[in-house]
């Protein structure tokens, strides 16, 4: 973040005026460096230890019309299954798609009435691959997790549709594995700044197929780099997400009220039930 306060540079040691570098949490605290003196953050090695991230995974995604995922709509999803194959699908939500996830995803009203699937037929497939690699007791990666578990949870509930049984589903999310092995990490937590960090390709943001794949590499990325996550059986690595989900996103609450933001922050996971 750029620096509010002068300073003195953390690598050169020259003065840095207010506003013309960036204040970086290094090490054990905030340090000020100039623009083209901050150190490049480098992930763990790779090491060569086994682990669920060497096994079968399934990996999933959605764009949708809202951020919300109790109301929003699916325009499209991908799916990679345990053997490799891909699935992708276009979806006419059947209401209007807002302007805003348009700039973010690039699906518009025509292109869905064009070419978009029924809600139901194409929910009907998704649900169906999903609960069947659950019964199988595939993993199944979904990056930010309860925004894609809720949301089709529930779209399939809009549509009078069987629910898929969560319960007995085990989750890998990326984003609560990092949050995990790098507790002090300061900076942006989308997917492409994590992918950036791990070394994993984003062919482009906001494509529910690249999105899919980046996260099912991403979580391969960050069990390969830290052994305690990859030796935890899934079962237990899901439990565990649990516990380490309600703790940051806590955090993060209370962060939100100290600085006086009425913005709301889920604990559940994978899972939401209340609104946010």
């Amino acid at each position: 973040m750029i620096n509010k306060y002068p300073g003195t540079c953390g690598t050169c040691r020259n003065p840095v005026a207010a506003g013309a570098g960036q204040a970086v949490n290094h090490g054990n605290g905030w340090r000020t460096f100039h623009n083209e003196c901050v150190p490049v953050r480098k992930a763990p090695p790779v090491g060569t230890h086994d682990g669920w991230h060497r096994s079968p995974l399934m990996a999933f995604d959605v764009e949708a019309t809202l951020p919300e995922p109790m109301k929003a709509r699916i325009v499209s999803a991908a799916l990679v299954l345990p053997d490799g194959t891909e699935r992708t699908w276009l979806i006419d939500p059947g209401v209007p798609i807002p302007p805003d996830a348009t700039r973010l995803h690039g699906i518009t009203d025509e292109m869905v009435r064009a070419k978009g699937m029924p809600p139901a037929v194409a929910l009907t497939e998704i649900r169906d691959l999903i609960a069947a690699g659950i019964a199988n007791g595939t993993p199944l990666v979904a990056f930010c997790a309860p925004y894609d578990v809720t949301t089709l949870h529930t779209e399939l509930a809009r549509h009078s549709l069987p629910a898929i049984d969560w319960s007995a589903a085990t989750i890998v999310d990326p984003y609560v594995l990092h949050g995990e092995v790098e507790p002090k990490w300061f900076d942006k937590k989308t997917l492409g700044d994590l992918c950036r960090y791990y070394e994993v390709e984003l062919t482009k943001a906001h494509d529910a197929l690249a999105d899919t794949r980046a996260a099912l590499e991403l979580a391969r990325s960050i069990a390969a780099r830290h052994r305690r996550i990859a030796e935890l059986p899934p079962k237990v690595l899901h439990e565990r997400q649990v516990t380490w989900h309600f703790a940051q996103a806590s955090d993060l609450k209370s962060y939100f009220e100290r600085i006086g933001s009425d913005r709301r922050v889920s604990l559940e996971w994978p899972l939401e039930t209340l609104p946010r």
